[in-house]
């Protein structure tokens, strides 16, 4: 039985997350989905994201890919793999070969898991979507 984890904000859930859950799906037996809570986002990231962390949770927890979506607290995955101890964490290929995802690498061989990367949602993000919105207020005025 292989236990995958999929860690994201998923915030303005899009093509990009579903793409990345698909996958993940296809490879694990259990597919778990660490969605990053509104602190941890504003820690990583130095924003809050858009859309509620007990909003995102339930988005993604209501999807039929996910058997399981939980609270995603750290940078440090090795933290959410002891409270749902996986055999793959999944991630864009954006991460490949980056010092972040390096270090990920190192981590997860430490619990003894595997990254698996996939490859990355180039033309939807919730970055772009993010600029996207907020360039539409600016030019309302708002």
């Amino acid at each position: 039985m292989t236990v995958g984890y999929v860690p994201g904000g998923f915030d303005l859930f899009h093509i990009g997350h579903l793409n990345i859950l698909k996958e993940a799906r296809q490879r694990c037996d259990v597919l778990v989905a660490g969605v990053a809570t509104d602190e941890s986002l504003l820690e990583m990231k130095g924003r809050l994201p858009v859309v509620p962390f007990q909003e995102r949770l339930e988005i993604v927890g209501s999807l039929d890919l996910v058997d399981r979506a939980v609270a995603d607290t750290a940078r440090d995955k090795r933290i959410a793999w002891q409270a749902n101890h996986f055999d793959v964490l999944f991630k864009g290929d954006d991460w490949q070969g980056t010092v972040k995802g390096l270090l990920l690498e190192q981590e997860m061989a430490e619990v003894g898991a595997r990254v698996v990367y996939f490859p990355y949602t180039q033309r939807t993000s919730s970055s772009t979507l993010r600029r996207f919105i907020d360039g539409q207020l600016a030019a309302q005025g708002a």
